[in-house]
């Protein structure tokens, strides 16, 4: 049966609210240092002492999991904050304005579109290094043209309403317009999108610290997913927690921006 647009939303918040929980009491409910070696013997199964089991240096996996999912919530939430204020800003400058400033702004965001955001993060992650910091801003630059379209979109529907043209016969400046009377307005069609912006930006971390670029002072599910994948026959739950918890907050952003989309958007709006 498929779900409807409320239940998606209902079990996608519960979800990221049941994550974020878990990430912010990360400290409370840990009981060893998430990068500190031989906190127990190397490949210790799961067991009361280590929920998840030891790696191949004695490392708490049940602690780098927790702490992990705090690292993907931030660069996640971050990446996609700075994307989105990128991706309206442009957004909203080609849409208000069209012409030559409309074509530049959008075969600017063309590009990012013929090149796979998470390659272009890769090569940028390569050369400016692997720190989160640089994580972030490198995915934050790459994932803001699918907003800017959507937005661009919103507002060539919204400044030709009757409102807008109001304003502008009043003697509005071109910047109160924007911000005032469209953006509120054009904000409907961006939001359900950056829920499902930030499970993308979450997976791209991932893949980074899969391929070994990830910060290696920080925990992150990506790398453990990496390290797994060496010792799968020998230590199947050194991938597997994390694999799963990392599967389930993406799972939970996704029905939350689906579940928003068919929301916002009643002709697609699904009828349990």
């Amino acid at each position: 049966m498929l779900l409807t647009s409320n239940l998606k939303i209902t079990i996608g918040l519960l979800v990221i609210s049941v994550m974020v929980i878990i990430a912010f009491l990360a400290p409370q409910i840990t009981w060893h240092p998430p990068l500190k070696t031989l906190v127990g013997k190397p490949f210790t199964p799961p067991n009361r002492e280590y929920l998840f089991g030891t790696d191949d240096l004695g490392r708490d996996i049940y602690a780098q999991t927790i702490y992990g999912l705090r690292t993907s919530l931030i660069v996640g939430i971050t990446s996609s904050l700075l994307a989105v204020i990128i991706g309206i800003l442009i957004g909203a400058i080609a849409g208000y304005y069209g012409g030559i400033t409309d074509d530049i702004l959008m075969r600017i965001a063309d590009l990012l579109f013929v090149i796979p955001p998470f390659f272009l993060a890769l090569l940028i992650v390569v050369i400016v290094g692997p720190e989160l910091t640089n994580i972030i801003i490198a995915i934050a630059i790459t994932s803001w043209a699918g907003i800017a379209r959507i937005t661009r979109a919103q507002f060539l529907r919204v400044k030709e309403y009757p409102f807008v043209e109001a304003a502008r016969a009043l003697g509005a400046t071109s910047y109160r317009i924007m911000l005032i009377h469209i953006l509120p307005n054009a904000l409907y069609g961006v939001i359900p999108y950056i829920a499902l912006q930030i499970g993308n930006n979450i997976f791209v971390e991932a893949g980074l610290g899969f391929l070994g670029l990830s910060d290696p002072n920080v925990p992150s599910l990506g790398r453990l997913l990496n390290l797994g994948q060496q010792y799968l026959t020998m230590a199947w739950w050194i991938a597997t927690f994390p694999g799963i918890i990392l599967a389930i907050l993406i799972i939970g952003f996704n029905l939350l921006g689906d579940g928003l989309i068919e929301y916002f958007n009643p002709r697609i709006r699904r009828v349990g």
